[in-house]
């Protein structure tokens, strides 16, 4: 005789999940082909790496001001003297140029006539400077800022100072404007 096994509720007792033998091994089979799937990818995606190459150059924006200016004791009214004052760019990069140019003796300043540039070179602007115009390339040499000076009246002592500024150029045209920008 065969025996049944019922429980309370009149349900048969049992099996399980052993009720269920083919959809359980397609569910495992399922989430083991998307382990073996996905795991893989999801690793190769984290950890794969690529490399980059950064490959620049650091310029060297140096300059110096070229200077022509002969020995004077002394200067005469209605005398031309030779004062030439450029700027060259020495570095490896193009740039942008100002000068400040100031006779010291604010009396001289009066006594003195000078030949500025107006063409490649700004007017004198608020902050003392004259501004180049152009991109200075390098190993190129600016135009003068000015090439001669007169005396309006004799003069016994002159001082003028003058140096210059720059600052590397984006390629673009020069002047004050673009000193600004930078």
């Amino acid at each position: 005789m065969m025996e049944r096994n019922f429980n309370a509720g009149g349900k048969p007792r049992g099996r399980g999940l052993a009720r269920f033998p083919g959809k359980i091994s397609w569910g495992l089979a399922v989430v083991l082909l998307i382990c073996t799937v996905a795991l893989p990818a999801a690793a190769a995606f984290l950890l794969s790496a690529d490399t980059l190459h950064n490959r620049f150059s650091v310029g060297e924006n140096t300059s110096r001001i070229e200077e022509r200016f002969g020995t004077y004791g002394s200067f005469e009214k209605g005398v031309s003297y030779e004062k030439r004052v450029a700027v060259k760019n020495t570095g490896s990069i193009p740039c942008l140029v100002r000068i400040f140019a100031e006779i010291e003796d604010p009396d001289c300043r009066e006594k003195i006539q000078i030949d500025l540039n107006k063409k490649d070179w700004s007017e004198k602007q608020e902050d003392g400077f004259y501004y180049y115009q152009h991109v200075l390339l390098p190993g190129q040499t600016s135009e003068p800022l000015f090439t001669t000076i007169k005396a309006k009246e004799d003069i016994n002592d002159f001082r003028m100072i003058c140096f210059s500024e720059t600052i590397q150029s984006d390629g673009q045209k020069g002047g004050a404007v673009k000193w600004a920008d930078q």
